[in-house]
């Protein structure tokens, strides 16, 4: 393959996937280090996006370059020589006889060795602490990894339902309606990029949860996010209107878990 289509593709993929994923380094750490506004959108992407990507692109594209250029061996000035097939000698097959025809029929075929298949983990977001959720300090942390609520998946199935959080709620000594909120908290983990940051944005939008995020039109709901961080400052950088469009349509693709 020839350097410079090294170089074109990777600039190409970086391009692309930091459009879906704003956060790829080291193109999001620059334009965060000199605070470019990310209001300007240019055909529905911000422009701060568009510069992200291009930044990704050159750099990552020059690494893999140099990877490519170091590591490709250099041409060989003489040509090898021939290999000579090698010479065996002549093995005479036995006369099969009465004796060699009883071992052969007794003689079991092997039974071929089956791989094991592994199963995929779910996504790596509910994985996590059971502290990532916001409002869950160190003291409910503590006391709901006793009650075997390790991780936000833990949270989501032993709150899934009224009955299953009043018992958790009993365990842990707080209020029905504030661990409901962290349960709503949990389930927007299983929309990617959303997380920690974007689920306050979101609850200032009145968006409280999956359900109703996959209710709302994206070009409302990108205005008024924009205009309630530019009162709070809540985020550093509002999510595109890109993004919006991929959290609704991944909201509505999801099975609601959560009883209210």
């Amino acid at each position: 393959m020839s350097k410079a289509i090294v170089f074109v593709l990777v600039f190409l993929l970086l391009f692309v996937l930091t459009l879906a994923i704003p956060i790829i380094p080291p193109g999001n750490m620059l334009t965060n280090l000199f605070e470019l506004p990310g209001t300007m959108i240019v055909l529905g992407i911000s422009l701060v996006d568009i510069l992200n990507g291009i930044i990704n692109g050159l750099i990552w594209g020059l690494v893999f370059f140099t990877i490519f250029v170091v590591a490709k061996p250099a041409p060989k000035d003489r040509e090898l020589e021939p290999l000579r097939a090698p010479s065996y000698p002549t093995i005479t097959k036995p006369i099969p006889t009465e004796a060699t025809a009883v071992v052969t029929m007794a003689k079991k075929p092997q039974k071929k060795r089956q791989t094991e298949v592994k199963k995929k983990r779910t996504y790596t977001s509910l994985d996590q602490d059971i502290e990532t959720i916001e409002g869950i300090g160190p003291t409910y942390g503590n006391r709901l990894r006793n009650s075997g609520v390790r991780v936000v998946d833990d949270l989501l199935r032993k709150g899934s339902t009224r009955s299953k959080r009043r018992i958790l709620a009993k365990k842990i000594d707080v209020a029905p309606a504030i661990l409901l909120k962290w349960v709503y908290r949990a389930d927007f983990f299983r929309i990617r990029g959303i997380g920690t940051q974007y689920s306050s944005l979101l609850e200032s939008a009145g968006v409280n949860t999956v359900a109703d995020l996959s209710r709302r039109n994206p070009k409302n709901l990108h205005a008024r996010l924009r205009a309630i961080n530019m009162k709070k400052n809540l985020v550093r950088r509002t999510p595109p209107y890109r993004t919006i469009q991929t959290w609704i349509k991944r909201a509505s693709n999801l099975t609601h878990i959560v009883e209210d």
